[in-house]
């Protein structure tokens, strides 16, 4: 019998010293000690001489060092009575990103992606939109997921970034679908219960206008899409993309409008100056005549802007919620930011994303100044 490596020894100890964490039933310990698993079978896998090279590369974090460094942290916490996890919601076992709120009968429901920890997204496909509800925004039940890829439709990759709005008793989910090369585009669910949805039979019902560089034959941004519905009825939508400035293709927001839900209207892209990488997951809200539009500013955390109308005019605010260690990449960062009341009080979502594709839901109160001004509270606890 050939004696155990040095790494093998640690991983041993480390699963004898979890075993007895697995005998517990609330959901903190549920929930961490299916991460800590996760990462400790990921290190077991690239220590074997499993690949962490995907479609389009690597990104940092995707080591033996890191996974089983992390899994050994978050299990010495636990043997410290710690729940290192705790303020920070994910199904078990699974990634966070991309999100949606709404709220139905005195509950908040939550639409999610369901990404692979310790895989980037392109070597593991984030197929399947999750779902979770809560009364306190604390303590969550998951739901069955409710929307998967389809490989006879426009989305045969994956699925990701539902946006969900509602609209005379109906709800309809936009979501980004990616096809076999990448390329995205924002496709439609409908629903009367969030339970059951029911797929727009047409395909995708947004792409780019003319202004953007999109094929279904390469990789094409139109993604992490949200409808804000203003108060004359008008629907616009605001979705990442790039679009051509002076020549040069740029990150930016596309923007369309509809009346009826369905059938949507071009209305041009906007582009940020202060975003130096990517812009995404854009999000807009109205509150005191002002129309505030959060996004994530790759590279440098959850930024926003406000302005007088819903598709232009936009004046940068700068961070809200800024990264203060230079991230190892650019996604690295607050972002995928969701702004909700809920209870007569409000909420920003943010999901900082860990070395490794660790990547959990954060929600902090929030107000406002006299001057307009976003002032960032508490995290919830």
């Amino acid at each position: 019998m050939s004696e155990l490596s040095p790494f093998l020894k640690e991983y041993f100890d480390v699963k004898t010293r979890l075993a007895g964490f697995m005998l517990k039933d609330d959901f903190e310990t549920v929930k961490t000690v299916s991460i800590i698993e996760v990462l400790l079978d990921r290190a077991l896998d690239v220590y074997k001489g499993a690949s962490t090279e995907g479609r389009f590369g690597t990104a940092p974090g995707h080591t033996l060092e890191n996974y089983f460094g992390r899994a050994n942290g978050y299990l010495e916490a636990l043997e410290r009575g710690e729940y290192p996890l705790k303020g920070r919601f994910t199904e078990p076992g699974m990634a966070v990103v991309d999100h949606s709120f709404i709220e139905k009968d005195g509950r908040m429901h939550l639409f999610y992606n369901r990404d692979h920890i310790g895989y980037e997204w392109d070597l593991m496909p984030a197929n399947t939109i999750g779902h979770a509800v809560t009364d306190d925004l604390i303590n969550w039940t998951i739901e069955p997921p409710v929307i998967s890829a389809d490989r006879d439709l426009f989305e045969n990759y994956q699925v990701w970034s539902p946006g969900v709005a509602e609209k005379d008793g109906v709800y309809y989910m936009y979501y980004t679908g990616v096809n076999l090369n990448a390329c995205q585009a924002i496709c439609l669910a409908t629903s009367k219960d969030l339970y059951h949805w029911e797929k727009h039979p047409g395909g995708p019902v947004v792409k780019p206008g003319k202004w953007g560089s999109w094929s279904e034959d390469r990789w094409s941004d139109c993604r992490d899409s949200m409808v804000f519905i203003d108060d004359d009825g008008t629907a616009y939508m605001y979705y990442c993309t790039s679009a051509c400035f002076d020549g040069r293709l740029c990150a930016a927001v596309g923007i369309a409008s509809s009346t009826d839900m369905v059938n949507w209207e071009d209305r041009g892209a906007y582009r940020f100056d202060i975003c130096d990488i990517s812009l995404e997951s854009p999000f807009v809200m109205k509150k005191n005549g002002k129309y505030y539009l959060f996004y994530t500013n790759c590279g440098h955390g959850t930024a926003y802007a406000v302005s007088d109308n819903p598709v232009s005019g936009w004046k940068s605010l700068g961070m809200l919620i800024p990264y203060t260690v230079p991230p190892l990449c650019p996604a690295n960062v607050p972002s995928c930011a969701e702004v909700f009341c809920f209870k007569e009080k409000w909420y920003i979502s943010s999901c900082l994303r860990e070395p490794g594709c660790e990547q959990y839901l954060e929600l902090f109160e929030i107000d406002w100044t006299e001057d307009g001004r976003v002032v960032l509270g508490n995290r919830v606890e």
